[in-house]
């Protein structure tokens, strides 16, 4: 098969926005949602009644990439419209660079009230609170399962605070993020059958990932299916949170002036590539996940199957409300002033950068897919390493990190062929792989020219023990 020509230019937005409306802005994350767990996107449990009803009312993009894996790189890059490379927010501490806007500081400066309320330990860097009036991290105790309903009423009672006011809210749910511990009744919705003895996902299982797998571990197997329940069943859990919260914005009359958009941080892997969790790669388990844009009587409902990216949210907001761009970024409006999706022709760009785990970034043009790796560690190797990451992350802050280091490992997909990305034609399609290499090589020439230090990559925050002791329950 002839492979078809790449545009090598990034392109941009830019231009002046129009007329502020007086509309409200809800950005919701529901952290670590695979978009393929969802029946939105044609699973067969039934996991997401109500996404899946606010989805048929919605403006859904099929085929959104999140920047990263892991939550700080891709939150940071939707946060700003930029991707890691190009703002410095790189690594372990990733966090919104200090010389770029962000969201909440555009909708501040726009004059309206904005909020972030959250239920995970993961955005403790002050950079994330830029912006925002009001700041709260709702955490269970050991910081696990189970606030979502906390949060959409914290968000609500927000709302009230408003009056008139227009408002923007960020609100990052975290479930179904591990260890999995939905209600009882929830995993009875998907098996007659809970097991007896589940194995713990930060406490057994990936410490010790390839060893299980020698046992049995994987589909079909009792205690895999059991983690396949417990997941679904917090997505459940966190839809049901969901449903809470547009009811309350229909009981104050504000669900047809208030934007909505759903989306995750990243996936999550259940063995898909011999792992498990998530931060470790770029395979679509990982990055693949929802994008809806809801807005009754703005926005009509419409399935778009073009590729997009996480850093494409800022510049569309901002385009459909009328706030100030206040300059470029990595990403495009999706749609035009009237509120039609838009065809984007570039590249999909995604990166993951931790410096001791894995250095990966990924290209994206139709459905060819080239993942290239400066760092790579096999399952064995990433087991090894989480059974004392604290250590492992303290020596890697202590030398310099180079993410542009020399190239160990490239892969090349097609999505369309083979979605599960099992089949690497690097070998087989030499011409494409030279011209996403091209690509690649043009984004990092850009990134060198334009990125601060690394200005993003941040210091590891002040933590008291409270908060070290709760984010090693959830895995970090």
């Amino acid at each position: 098969m002839r492979a078809p020509a790449i545009p090598l230019a990034l392109l941009f937005a830019c231009g002046s926005p129009p007329e502020p409306t007086p509309s409200n802005l809800i950005v919701i994350v529901v952290d670590t949602l695979r978009a393929d767990h969802l029946g939105l996107h044609g699973y067969d449990r039934d996991t997401s009644p109500f996404l899946d009803e606010v989805a048929r009312q919605g403006m859904v993009f099929e085929n959104a990439q999140s920047v990263s894996s892991f939550t700080r790189e891709s939150v940071s890059a939707l946060f700003t419209g930029h991707l890691p490379s190009t703002s410095g927010s790189i690594g372990w501490y990733a966090a919104p660079a200090e010389h770029l806007p962000t969201l909440g500081t555009s909708y501040a400066q726009a004059g309206y009230r904005t909020g972030l309320f959250t239920t995970t330990l993961m955005l403790p860097d002050p950079a994330y609170a830029r912006g925002f009036d009001s700041v709260e991290h709702l955490v269970k105790k050991g910081g696990v399962s189970g606030k979502g309903q906390a949060l959409s009423e914290r968000a609500l009672e927000f709302v009230r605070e408003c009056d008139d006011d227009p408002f923007m809210l960020y609100l990052h749910y975290f479930d179904p993020h591990g260890p999995y511990d939905p209600p009882e009744e929830l995993k009875r919705r998907f098996t007659d059958e809970i097991h007896p003895d589940p194995v713990g996902l930060y406490t057994q299982l990936r410490k010790r990932v390839p060893e299980y797998v020698s046992k049995g571990f994987g589909p079909g197997d009792p205690l895999y299916e059991d983690q396949q329940v417990r997941y679904d069943a917090e997505i459940t859990w966190t839809d049901q949170a969901l449903k809470s919260l547009f009811d309350g914005l229909a009981e104050l009359g504000l669900a047809d002036n208030t934007l909505v958009v759903i989306t995750s941080d990243h996936g999550e892997e259940f063995l898909d590539h011999g792992f498990v969790e998530h931060a470790w790669t770029l395979y679509q388990e990982s990055v693949h996940v929802p994008l809806i844009f809801w807005w009754p009587g703005v926005l009509e409902p419409a399935r778009v199957p073009q590729r997009v990216s996480l850093v494409d949210v800022l510049p569309t907001v901002q385009l459909l409300q009328g706030i100030d761009s206040t300059g470029p970024s990595d990403g495009h409006r999706l749609v035009d002033l009237k509120g039609q999706p838009l065809t984007i022709r570039t590249p999909v760009l995604g990166e993951l950068l931790v410096q001791h785990r894995n250095v990966l970034r990924s290209v994206t043009v139709g459905p060819w897919k080239y993942i290239q790796a400066r760092q790579w560690l096999n399952p064995r190797q990433r087991s090894a390493l989480v059974r004392n990451e604290r250590k492992h992350e303290e020596a890697a802050l202590e030398v310099d990190f180079d993410p542009w280091g020399p190239v160990v490992r490239e892969e090349l997909f097609n999505l369309t062929d083979d979605p599960r990305e099992t089949r690497n034609l690097k070998n087989s399609e030499p011409e494409l792989l030279e011209q996403l290499q091209a690509v690649m090589q043009l984004f990092e020439k850009r990134a060198r020219e334009i990125s601060p230090e690394q200005g993003g990559r941040g210091e590891a925050p002040e933590l008291d023990q409270a908060m070290l002791d709760a984010l090693k329950a959830i895995g970090y």
